[in-house]
């Protein structure tokens, strides 16, 4: 994910004043340090920040991904790894769970029982079977 980088609107809106001021006049001074160099340099400090400061947002951006990529080799790796103990000792074995495997799970599974329905008697509705109440009749088989 791209780290959106940073604008000014101060910034801006500087620029559009210090512009302007020059207009009145290149070397406009009020005293008490308030000058067109000064704000100049102002200027000058904080569009060096917000460039610094989004150069390293791209370099951020780029080390993300190569992380990213770093990762998914590893992933792989790791996986590649698990399935080589698997080959050599086993699904079963105790150095395949040292690994980091887990134990197949098929040879523990029991099996639900059904229940034996069919020794028993059944309950069959009749649908077209309906009595003269609305009610459904019944059939119970042996």
């Amino acid at each position: 994910m791209v780290r959106q980088k940073r604008g000014s609107p101060t910034l801006e809106k500087a620029l559009r004043r210090v512009a302007g001021m020059r207009w009145i006049s290149p070397t406009l001074d009020f005293g008490k340090g308030l000058n067109l160099t000064e704000y100049d340099n102002l200027i000058q400090s904080l569009q060096t920040e917000l460039s610094n400061y989004n150069n390293l947002l791209t370099s951020l951006d780029e080390m993300a991904g190569r992380i990213s990529q770093i990762e998914e080799k590893l992933s792989s790796y790791s996986e590649k790894m698990l399935m080589s103990v698997a080959t050599n000792y086993g699904r079963d074995s105790v150095q395949y769970t040292q690994a980091g495997g887990k134990l197949r799970k098929s040879s523990s599974r029991r099996s639900k029982k059904s229940s034996d329905s069919s020794s028993e008697s059944t309950v069959v509705t009749a649908l077209n079977g309906a009595n003269n109440n609305g009610n459904q009749s019944s059939v119970v088989l042996p």
